[in-house]
């Protein structure tokens, strides 16, 4: 997100959509969770608005009401996001070399990863990786070890300074963010708030 789309501060009503609240104002998913709206959470329902989530959730108007008023006071009082570490993510050699290995076994030599933060999780967020051919109009391009990164503005401001690696072990396999800008995580080791 640009920083002045950050400083513009909107109300949040019930009926605005679970999915774009968080996207806009990421850390009022624990304000969700804690007054009991688990639709951010693993199998949620991010396209529901809050106030039927609430209620699929067996909350009452004065929940609903509370919720509001206090993810408006959050974000009344949070103050415009720090930058993120750096303009940038990395791949280890590790990771690289998997991805490489990846795109010959799936025929797309020459694509690029697509790297992206979605709403969802049992934290928060969610990453997502998939391969592309090319890059989406607004995207910013990132290279590393020969692999092109694709990330879309907001994504990376939630990513920047992050490092993926590839881990393969007897206890995990897989890639994985190490990502200086999540301030907590899931025992999954899928998603972050």
């Amino acid at each position: 997100m640009e920083t002045n789309e950050m400083m513009t501060v909107e109300k949040v009503t019930k009926d605005m959509v679970i999915g774009d609240v968080l996207k806009k104002y990421p850390d009022v998913a624990v304000i969700m969770l804690e007054h009991g709206l688990h639709c951010v959470g693993c199998h949620a329902n991010v396209f529901d608005t809050i106030e039927s989530g609430c209620r699929v959730h067996g909350l009452d108007d004065a929940v609903v009401d509370s919720l509001i008023e206090k993810i408006n006071a959050f974000i009344a009082e949070a103050k415009a996001p720090p930058a993120p570490k750096s303009d940038k993510v990395t791949l280890t050699e590790v990771a690289a070399a998997k991805v490489k290995d990846l795109l010959q076994k799936e025929n797309q030599v020459g694509h690029g990863l697509r790297v992206a933060v979605m709403p969802g999780g049992c934290s928060g967020f969610v990453y997502q990786m998939s391969f592309e051919e090319a890059p989406q109009k607004d995207d910013i391009v990132l290279e590393h070890s020969g692999v092109k990164l694709f990330l879309d503005k907001d994504s990376l401001q939630m990513l920047g300074g992050a490092e993926i690696d590839y881990v393969d072990s007897l206890s995990e396999s897989g890639f994985k963010i190490n990502n200086p800008n999540a301030k907590q995580g899931c025992g999954c080791g899928k998603s972050f708030g």
